[in-house]
Order: C-alpha cells, then sequence, then structure tokens
C-alpha cells in the first residue's frame, strides 16, 4: 500500500482534519491520497485511489470517493467510480456504494446502480440493485446484475430493454 500521507493517531487525524467522518469501529489509521492494487499471479486486477481512506486493524479499508482501475489479461478494462467504498481486510473483494459509475472504454458501455461488490476470484461485479447499463445502441434496465470487468458478459434480472434506431431519412 501506498499513501502520500499517514495519520498515526486518531486524536491526531481528529485535531488536523475536522470533517472526517468518524473512523470504522477498530481504525488504526487514516491514509491521505490512499493508493492500493490488487494482483493475481503477477498480473494487475484491479488498482484503487481514494483522497481519504479509514483502515482497520484487520487491513479492511472505508474509502471515499474511490476511482478503481479493473484489469483484464493485464489490459484496461474499466473504471468505477463510487462515493464509498469497501475492501475487505484480506484486500481482494471491493464494494462500491452510492451513485456507482462504471465505464469500459473499449465497448463504450456504461453500467450505473447505487451499490455494486467485485468478487475478485470470480472476476465478477454483482448487484440486486436497480441497474441501467447503456450502450451506444442501447439502453438496458432492470435489477440485479452480473457482469465481468470489461462488462462485455453482462446479465442483468428482471429486466428492461430499449433499442435506439436511427432516424429515418427522406
Amino acid at each position: 500500500m501506498a499513501q502520500k500521507g499517514l495519520i498515526l493517531a486518531a486524536s491526531l487525524a481528529a485535531a488536523c482534519a475536522k470533517d472526517l467522518p468518524p473512523p470504522p469501529e477498530g481504525a488504526s489509521q487514516t491514509m491521505i491520497d490512499f493508493t492500493m492494487t490488487q494482483t493475481a499471479k503477477g498480473s494487475r486486477i484491479w488498482t484503487l485511489n481514494s483522497p481519504r481512506a479509514r483502515v482497520t486493524l484487520e487491513g479492511a479499508a472505508v474509502l471515499e470517493k474511490p476511482e478503481i482501475k479493473f484489469f483484464r489479461k493485464g489490459a484496461h478494462a474499466s473504471t468505477a467510480r463510487s462515493r464509498q467504498a469497501s475492501v475487505r481486510g484480506d484486500g481482494k473483494d471491493v464494494a462500491l456504494v452510492g451513485d456507482v459509475v462504471i465505464i469500459a472504454p473499449k465497448d463504450k458501455t456504461t453500467l450505473r446502480t447505487q451499490h455494486l461488490n467485485y468478487d475478485s476470484k470470480a472476476e465478477r461485479f454483482k448487484t440486486d440493485d436497480a441497474v441501467v447499463v447503456e450502450r451506444p445502441d442501447a439502453v438496458l434496465r432492470g435489477r440485479g446484475l452480473e457482469a465481468d470487468a470489461a462488462l462485455t458478459d453482462i446479465t442483468i434480472y428482471r429486466q428492461e430493454t430499449r433499442i435506439r434506431q436511427e432516424p429515418k431519412k427522406r
């Protein structure tokens, strides 16, 4: 884990930044300009950046305004942003919460929802919440989703689809 600034004591954090929300129970550190990378077999799975993170003694982190870049076979697959995120203590799985937006540039796909989990072992996003997936030729809406990191393999449950058609030329 790399960080530019580190505040070790909760009392020092309170004195330096009164606008910080209270740390999670068992918190040991508040980090500023937090960066974390998850790898498997030498390949990047995701890289996370957050202006502020609260880290517990167990290694779990609660992140403010995170940006996560997901990789597939070494290539950038998508970028996710949300109001908050949490990373489990083992540093693998991520939960994104609040105004979640994921953009997959290759297929020009955008996913929007309020809560999304990323399972790093399966390399899949999952949610039971309402979702909107926008592509250049379609808008898909539903409740519940499973998708790969590149948003190329998507299953939307309870789905509604609207196909965009070019207007006829006269």
